[in-house]
């Protein structure tokens, strides 16, 4: 799912991008919908980050990423994968530029997408919006302000929606982005709860030698 994309957008300069700290993170995610019919929909979901110099790591919370049968049934033995709610791998390789790939444990396969199809699984090409989830260069018309142990508050309000983003200067990671229609029946957030990597953690992406790899134009035979 595509989340509060009209905020995911901030580029910070080489030297600042060069000094991102390690890290892991937890997001939610809550989208809150009032229909014409009064009635309230609620969707929520978590992920992992784990960032690590030229690696990024993002699994989607109590998810499962395959096992979803054609139309007309299981007969052939073929799955469907899930790549919103799979394990995705994004990395800068010799040359600076972005890798993808992603992990499906459950069905013990590496999946690697070249970048004429990365639209198709939603990424944009960005290695910035992977690893910092928004680019603070692009917000125009926002007004700063500070916020609290040095981050900085970009407030917006247009085209009868608000929007405010809180952003952390410490982590290069956002801590706090929100989206609200004035007329309150729409309304989205990511909240993002932050911790160091601890020396010795067992990286993600170091775990997926056991798993067969495969690319992405074979998985849709």
């Amino acid at each position: 799912m595509k989340i509060l994309l009209p905020l995911a957008l901030l580029a910070l300069s080489p030297a600042l991008r060069a000094a991102v700290p390690d890290l892991v993170a937890t997001i939610s995610y809550e989208t809150v919908t009032v229909g014409n019919d009064g009635v309230e929909k609620t969707i929520r979901y978590r992920e992992k980050l784990t960032r690590q110099g030229k690696h990024v790591w993002r699994e989607r919370l109590n998810a499962r990423a395959g096992g979803h049968d054609h139309d007309h049934g299981a007969e052939d033995g073929h799955d469907h994968i899930d790549y919103a709610a799979a394990s995705r791998h994004v990395w800068l390789d010799a040359k600076g530029q972005p890798r993808l790939e992603f992990a499906l444990p459950q069905q013990r396969l590496l999946v690697q997408v070249g970048q004429r199809e990365w639209s198709d699984v939603g990424f944009d090409g960005s290695w910035t919006l992977a690893s910092q989830l928004v680019d603070i260069a692009k917000l125009k018309g926002f007004t700063v302000g500070p916020g609290a142990d040095g981050s900085r508050w970009y407030r917006k309000t247009a085209n009868g929606r608000s929007k405010q983003l809180q952003w952390s200067t410490r982590w290069a990671l956002p801590l706090r982005v929100e989206s609200r229609s004035q007329d309150g029946r729409h309304r989205e957030s990511m909240r993002v709860d932050i911790h160091p990597l601890a020396a010795g953690q067992p990286l993600p992406w170091a775990q997926t030698g056991r798993l067969r790899g495969k690319d992405y134009m074979d998985t849709l035979d």
